[in-house]
């Protein structure tokens, strides 16, 4: 096992049928946010709630008001106050882009922020992990489902920690968000959950 298991956390979503999972609307479904950092002066992002249809027809009321992080697939908006200190480290591969959500009521929420990793960082071993040894076929480097992790102790030697605080996990078909254990209390908070990567596929989910 890696000496470094214990120190990382997945940002994972909160499971919990009130949260809503994040829809872009149709100009920010065309814009490559996910990946790239956008040009100053873009519009801000525009979400709205994906899950209200299924939460209406199951008499589900959405969570209101909104969490600190909400999350489109791995990826995850947080407010301004996660922002702020966020952009204190100046975080490489990290652009903080301005988001607004609309929530089940029409109400615009405006002080939220999409982190978009504009590359991620392969560290799992392959030797002490789980997974199907079939990558998903595709363009580009290979991608894996991963059931346990491990990660690769030679490698995060290597990286200075200031480059290894908060990163997209690359390799994966999930691409999770990672975070120290320094940084994770930032986001102990509101909509998201934390579990050790020693914890993943074993004691969670």
């Amino acid at each position: 096992m890696s000496t470094y298991n214990k120190e990382y956390y997945f940002i994972l979503e909160l499971n919990n049928k009130s949260m809503p999972i994040l829809s872009p609307d149709e100009d920010t479904a065309e814009k490559p946010y996910t990946t790239q950092q956008l040009p100053l002066g873009t519009k801000p992002l525009i979400f709205e709630n994906g899950r209200l249809d299924r939460q209406r027809a199951k008499n589900i009321t959405p969570v209101s008001p909104p969490p600190n992080i909400l999350f489109s697939g791995s990826n995850i908006v947080v407010k301004d106050n996660i922002r702020e200190k966020l952009m204190l480290l100046d975080i490489e591969n990290l652009a903080i882009q301005p988001s607004i959500y609309i929530d089940h009521k029409d109400h615009w929420h405006e002080n939220y922020w999409f982190l978009t990793f504009t590359d991620r960082f392969d560290c799992w071993d392959r030797d002490k992990s789980t997974y199907d040894p079939d990558p998903l076929d595709q363009l580009g480097p290979p991608r894996y489902e991963i059931y346990t992790y491990s990660l690769n102790d030679d490698l995060l030697e290597k990286t200075p920690l200031k480059s290894r605080l908060i990163f997209k996990m690359g390799g994966t078909t999930e691409g999770n968000i990672v975070v120290h254990k320094s940084l994770a209390g930032l986001f102990n908070t509101s909509g998201a959950v934390l579990v050790p990567i020693s914890d993943f596929g074993v004691t969670y989910p």
